[in-house]
C-alpha cells in the first residue's frame, strides 16, 4: 500500500473495443476541514486529479470514498466491460456490492 494511503484497489477494464485499461484507485485517510471531513480518491488513469469527498465525520467520508469508485467500476461494467483482478481472473463487484441494498 502507498504511504498516506488507507485503501487501494487495482482493477483492469477490459472494454467492448478490446482496449484494455488498468485501473489504479486510491484513497487517502479523512482529514477534518471546518464542519466536515473530507477523504481525497485518485482513479487513475481516469482522473488527473483527486476527487474530494466530503462527509460528516470521518467514517461517512470512508464511506464515500469507497462508494464513489464502486460506483464507477459498476458503470463500466453495466457499459459492457469485463472487470479483472491482477492475476486475470474475473473482479468479484457483486461481492463487494453485497449488503448495500439491504440484501446479503
Amino acid at each position: 500500500m502507498v504511504k498516506g494511503v488507507v485503501a487501494s484497489l487495482e482493477v483492469t477494464a477490459m472494454l467492448q473495443d478490446g482496449r484494455r485499461v488498468d485501473i489504479k484507485a486510491s484513497i487517502r485517510p479523512p482529514h477534518p476541514e471546518a464542519d466536515r471531513w473530507i477523504s481525497s480518491v485518485l482513479i487513475k488513469p481516469l482522473q488527473e486529479k483527486p476527487i474530494e469527498v466530503r462527509g460528516v465525520d470521518s467514517f461517512h467520508a470512508l464511506w464515500l470514498a469507497c462508494s464513489l469508485v464502486l460506483k464507477l467500476l459498476a458503470q463500466l461494467k453495466e457499459s459492457g466491460a469485463r472487470l479483472e483482478n491482477p492475476d486475470g481472473t474475473e473482479f468479484p463487484l457483486d461481492a463487494y456490492l453485497s449488503g448495500l441494498d439491504g440484501k446479503p
